[in-house]
């Protein structure tokens, strides 16, 4: 959408000359000199009517978009969560004794994503040493999987390969307008006082990073609190974000209070369901498992009727019979378990 932008008399003027150069005076209806006036007004009024329309809608929080929705939030003291870079651990191979210099480029086999080393480092004796490095973009992409770093794309003299035997973590992309008004709404419409559970919830929501989170009070008695929290990507929280997390709620929690951050551990969920017609077992595992991340921190359980509600979306499925989950009509997840569809086997309806 548009910017608001000041508007002068010479710039206005000179777009009316414009409408009214447009206008044909031999026209049979209208023809007049003043009602060709009042028409080339009229385009530049419908403009600015149509800019007053958008200033209404950037007033409020729930029509507001982008930079208006940032700084609405930021009245309140709610800061859009910027864009994060990946980091990775790399193991470089080559000659002992060879000195990889800080700032040393290393990318995946396509070149689409780069990765500078934070620090020099030296090859030991073994031929390999290790340095950590941050991706040149912000942003999920640089969480690239396992082994895919793999390139030296600029020569270092001494050095033969690279790898990352971990995959890449912690690049978030920017906060979306829809996740930075849910905070908001969050905390204008919620008692967050006294370190209560809102209280809580709006600390760890506003750490760059997280995605989710949930609190529960009095968990391993009174004074006790903790913190589940997942990432901006929907998974479990790296260790890293954890202690950031961990370390802000420790700076701003009242006294006396006893505060555990964890993350989501999975549990695996076997699926066994009786098909008619050519269902696609991989399919149904992806899209359970996409419901589930969809739904994280909020879904307690996963029942059969919704697996089959996910088969019938099949198109070449015609009909389903038992489905069973672990064994049961439903799975149960505890407050720190991410379900996770590991297997699915399907049998053909009697």
């Amino acid at each position: 959408m548009s910017s608001f932008t000041a508007q002068y008399k010479d710039d206005i003027q000179a777009r009316m000359v414009g409408e009214l150069a447009k206008v044909d005076d031999k026209t049979a209806v209208e023809g007049s000199f003043s009602r060709d006036i009042i028409n080339a007004n009229s385009v530049e009024f419908q403009n600015a009517y149509a800019e007053m329309d958008l200033i209404s809608q950037a007033m409020f929080a729930d029509t507001a978009w982008g930079e208006y929705l940032t700084a609405r939030a930021a009245e309140y003291g709610i800061d859009r969560k910027r864009a994060q870079a990946a980091q990775v651990t790399l193991t470089v191979t080559g000659t002992a004794g060879t000195r990889v210099p800080k700032a040393s480029l290393f990318d995946t086999a396509d070149g689409s994503v780069q990765f500078r080393t934070d620090s020099a480092v030296t090859i030991g004796e073994g031929g390999k040493a290790t340095v950590s490095a941050t991706a040149q973009a912000k942003g999920a992409a640089g969480n690239v999987a396992a082994g895919k770093v793999n390139h030296i794309p600029a020569s270092i003299p001494g050095v033969h390969a690279v790898t990352n035997e971990a995959a890449a973590h912690d690049g978030y992309d920017e906060e979306t307008d829809a996740a930075l008004l849910k905070r908001y709404q969050v905390a204008v419409r919620t008692p967050a006082t006294s370190g209560n559970v809102y209280h809580y919830y709006n600390w760890a929501m506003s750490v760059e990073g997280v995605g989710n989170c949930k609190v529960l009070p009095l968990w391993d008695g009174p004074g006790t609190v903790k913190v589940i929290i997942i990432d901006s990507n929907l998974g479990a929280a790296s260790d890293t974000l954890i202690k950031k997390v961990a370390d802000y709620i420790e700076s701003v929690r009242p006294i006396g209070a006893t505060v555990s951050v964890v993350t989501t551990t999975p549990k695996p969920v076997k699926i066994e369901a009786e098909v008619e017609g050519m269902a696609d077992a991989e399919k149904l595992k992806a899209d359970v498992n996409a419901y589930a991340v969809a739904h994280s921190l909020e879904m307690a359980t996963l029942s059969a009727a919704r697996v089959i509600d996910l088969l019938m979306n099949q198109s070449s499925v015609s009909d389903v019979g038992a489905v069973t989950l672990n064994g049961a009509s439903r799975v149960k997840a505890q407050a720190d378990e991410m379900l996770t569809v590991e297997e699915v086997v399907l049998h053909g309806l009697a």
